[in-house]
């Protein structure tokens, strides 16, 4: 009897709470692209000020090639060395590190960097040189899991197109088009009361003995061997558990977020900056500023706004040392003006493309 209950139960409930997570994979997969390049001002869009620069500019590859490039050189299509309009790469000292400008060149990862030459997209070396140059004017697509670039030569292929490995420049066969989770040891259900319930589903148990307002993971797959954080919501008062039941922050707090790998606290009107770390947290920083989404350098929290402007608190309690009319999700573009500027790895920014 135990045997056919446990077979029901993993033959019904988990099969369809696995379809259920790759349906909530994928949406989550998008929302998270929308959430990086999206911080919604109130009454002007992100859109309305990347509108300016979509013509030229992709800014789903500019976000994912940022966070993967080095400060070693840095690409812009302003400088006192170039009046054309045309992009540029430059050393560290503002010298041109190649002599050719580009319509459109996006910064360097690893040895390569894309580029538009005569209307087409290709991939250079340091030294400017072509190791790949498209004969159709198809834009240049990255694939979503190793981010390889594919492009598109007029034929049809099984694998999508041309693929370049940009990190190393060399052509590759294929690429993952989808990596599918395993089955996680956790996952939360709501209740005909539409309450929240943590199953543990090796045992068909429910982890609290409350059930809860909310349940939020810092994870979205959780597991025995990497126990996740989870926010518990009870009576308009916020805690922080481990998936496993361990109690971290009692059930008493104003209010609780996550950022990232970061936990925030709210506390008499001050927002103060955790990691959890050795099964322990550990405070960072305390400010003002409320982030709203982390960035992707690490000697940063997040973005945050103030004042319809945008900037990015450090871990060391400093800002920007100006403020943004735009900054994206993860911190890697900004807008200020007529200008599209890229946050590099230390948070330093300069002018990527100005109109």
């Amino acid at each position: 009897m135990v045997g056919e209950k446990q077979e029901l139960f993993e033959g019904g409930l988990i099969i369809n709470h696995l379809n259920n997570l790759k349906m909530l994979l994928n949406k989550t997969r998008l929302l998270i692209t929308i959430i990086t390049l999206l911080v919604v001002t109130s009454k002007v869009s992100a859109q309305d000020y990347m509108a300016q620069f979509s013509n030229k500019i992709d800014f789903n590859i500019l976000n994912e090639i940022i966070k993967m490039s080095d400060d070693t050189v840095y690409v812009s299509n302003t400088n006192h060395l170039s009046k054309d309009g045309l992009f540029y790469f430059y050393d560290k000292n503002g010298n041109k590190a190649i002599e050719m400008g580009y319509e459109v060149a996006y910064p360097f990862t690893g040895k390569t960097a894309i580029v538009k030459n005569n209307g087409n997209w290709g991939l250079i070396n340091r030294l400017g040189e072509f190791i790949y140059h498209s004969q159709f004017p198809v834009p240049i697509k990255l694939s979503s899991y190793e981010k390889y670039g594919i492009f598109d030569d007029g034929e049809i292929f099984d694998n999508g197109g041309i693929i370049y490995d940009l990190k190393s420049g060399t052509q590759q066969s294929g690429f993952i088009n989808c990596a599918e989770p395993v089955t996680p040891d956790y996952f939360i259900i709501k209740t005909k009361a539409g309450k929240y319930k943590l199953i543990y589903r090796k045992e068909e148990k429910s982890i609290f003995k409350t059930e809860m307002d909310s349940i939020v993971p810092q994870e979205f797959m959780m597991y025995d061997e990497r126990p996740n954080l989870l926010i518990l919501k009870n009576k308009d008062k916020y805690g922080l558990s481990l998936s496993n039941g361990q109690e971290i922050l009692k059930i008493k707090h104003e209010k609780i977020q996550f950022l990232g790998k970061y936990i925030m606290l709210l506390e008499n009107k001050v927002w103060k900056y955790y990691m959890f770390e050795n099964n322990k947290l550990n405070l960072i920083i305390s400010s003002e500023f409320q982030c709203t989404s982390p960035t992707y350098q690490s000697n940063a929290i997040g973005v945050y706004s103030k004042d319809k402007k945008y900037n990015i608190l450090k871990i060391n309690g400093e800002n920007l040392s100006q403020d943004f009319d735009y900054i994206s999700g993860e911190g890697t573009l900004g807008i200020m003006n007529n200008s599209l500027v890229i946050f590099n790895s230390k948070t330093n920014f300069y002018i990527f493309y100005k109109k």
